[in-house]
């Protein structure tokens, strides 16, 4: 009997090692791919910005990105970085779910479209986004390249989109809702063009930036073809006397343009092959006249010296009417005068760009196949793993038990249990430390990006941190269980009379 006793106890403690070992697996699978705690905390970790910049200057070899503009692009993702790994976080708990679940199928469209593809996403990141510095960057980087911007244009662009950039982030969302919309397939087609029309590039938000457009320079370089250096007579305009003309006509563009703001937006849409509007020119004669007068007789002709005011005066009107007649009664301002020299064929640009949203929502769409027959195949086995993981505890809980029904004394039990805890535990925990030492040596040769430099570290410590706890716990467990056997001294028999 004691044999079978003894080979009992044997069996079952080898058993329960053997238990143990695969909990620790067990719990450590579970933790690492089955909860997404954390996968989170090192999505977090990744510095966005950073692994931004490191591919710019990576691949930015010829300098055909200048450091501003690198530097707004990268302030730019860094300030929308929060919102951006808040919606990841959520698509990963998505996905875990989608994992664990049995009754409705994977949708990786659905997630998507929760999460990283919506208005609400678009808006939240955009409210991060310095748009007028973006486009500063962005223009200054294509004027400086080959010369189609001029500088006086990008100022007055910037300070436009700055002064409406509200309102431009709000059609922004506008448009990226019908895009999102087509890439997850939602709707059966998408133009692009119609698109822009309705919403960045409508006759409103141009009109509402044209309104804020500086056309001083415009208006100027127009003035000085007809009033600029000598005049008849020889008299000639300062400055100052030509920005007030410029003030006196400005008024007249700003009018002009934002009348023509459809059919500017049809020409930065590429529908319309050339721009262009009539500005009138004859409210700016009576302010022209009075600095005209004002140079005339500061610069009188010294054949016109002693003459009467009143012959003066004829004179100055014949001088007047030899200037206003070379003034036509109507300007017609094209892209030139806005310093646009582009010969980028737009309608092609916005034709790319639809191509690579159909392509795009093809990838998706094959991209949310897989990851819905991906997602099924692996349900059958996380169902297994989660049911055996489930089965060891009870196993592991039945095993214990049985030992301590064989012996039916505290004292025994906890020494023999106290035993396999403590061996399992100390082996379990050198494994681990052997296995980080080795891996973190491992690591520190590899050459990972700046960026990514703590994520091994921790993916690391995530995958380890499990089996450390549990080997650490039933090291602790068969101590304790130990000194209970050595300090039990079991219960005195009753005293009898």
């Amino acid at each position: 009997m004691k044999i079978i006793k003894g080979f009992a106890l044997v069996l079952l403690s080898f058993i329960l090692v053997l238990a143990l070992c695969a909990f620790g697996m067990a719990f450590t699978a579970n933790r690492v791919l089955l909860q997404t705690n954390d996968i989170e905390k090192i999505v977090n970790n990744i510095d966005f910005a950073q692994a931004v910049q490191e591919q710019i200057d990576k691949q930015n070899t010829n300098g055909d990105i200048s450091p501003q503009l690198e530097t707004a692009i990268v302030s730019a993702i860094q300030n929308a970085e929060p919102v951006i790994k808040q919606q990841v976080d959520t698509a990963i708990e998505n996905t875990s779910t989608n994992l664990k679940s049995w009754g409705s199928a994977p949708d990786l469209k659905g997630t998507l479209s929760s999460t990283v593809m919506n208005a609400t996403f678009a808006a939240e990141v955009l409210d991060k986004v310095d748009l007028s510095q973006l486009l500063n960057q962005a223009v200054q980087e294509q004027a400086g390249s080959d010369g189609e911007y001029s500088a006086a244009f990008v100022t007055a662009l910037v300070n436009a989109v700055d002064a409406t950039e509200p309102e431009i982030k709000t059609q922004i969302v506008n448009a990226c809702d019908p895009i999102f919309k087509y890439l997850l397939m939602q709707t059966p087609t998408l133009d692009l063009k119609s698109t822009l029309r309705q919403t960045i590039l409508s006759d409103d938000e141009v009109s509402d930036v044209l309104d804020n457009f500086d056309y001083t320079a415009m208006t100027k370089n127009i003035l000085l073809g007809y009033i600029g250096g000598p005049l008849p007579e020889g008299i000639t305009l300062s400055d100052a006397e030509i920005n007030t003309v410029v003030d006196a006509l400005q008024p007249s563009i700003k009018t002009a343009f934002a009348g023509a703001a459809g059919n500017f937006a049809d020409y930065l849409t590429g529908t319309d092959a050339t721009f262009s509007v009539g500005v009138p020119l004859v409210p700016t004669l009576q302010s022209l006249k009075t600095v005209a007068r004002e140079a005339f007789f500061a610069q009188l002709p010294p054949e016109l010296q002693g003459e009467s005011q009143a012959d003066l005066d004829t004179d100055f009107e014949q001088f007047y009417d030899s200037l206003a007649a070379d003034i036509p009664a109507t300007y017609t301002v094209d892209s030139t005068d806005l310093g646009i020299n582009t010969t980028t064929d737009i309608s092609n640009a916005i034709t790319e760009a639809q191509n690579d949203l159909t392509t795009a929502r093809n990838n998706i769409n094959t991209a949310s196949q897989n990851y819905a027959n991906d997602l099924q195949k692996a349900r059958p086995y996380v169902k297994d793993f989660q049911i055996g993981f489930t089965g060891l505890i009870v196993l592991i809980i039945l095993l214990t038990a049985g030992i301590i029904l064989i012996y039916r004394n505290v004292k025994d039990s906890c020494r023999d249990l106290g035993s396999v805890f403590l061996i399992y535990g100390a082996i379990e925990l050198a494994g681990v430390l052997i296995i980080k030492n080795t891996a973190n040596a491992q690591i520190a040769k590899a050459n990972i990006p700046q960026a990514l430099n703590n994520i091994p570290k921790m993916a690391l410590n995530d995958i380890v941190s499990p089996l450390q706890i549990i080997s650490l716990v039933c090291l602790a467990a068969g101590v304790v269980l130990i000194a209970m056997s050595f300090l039990y001294t079991g219960q005195k028999p009753a005293k009898t009379t």
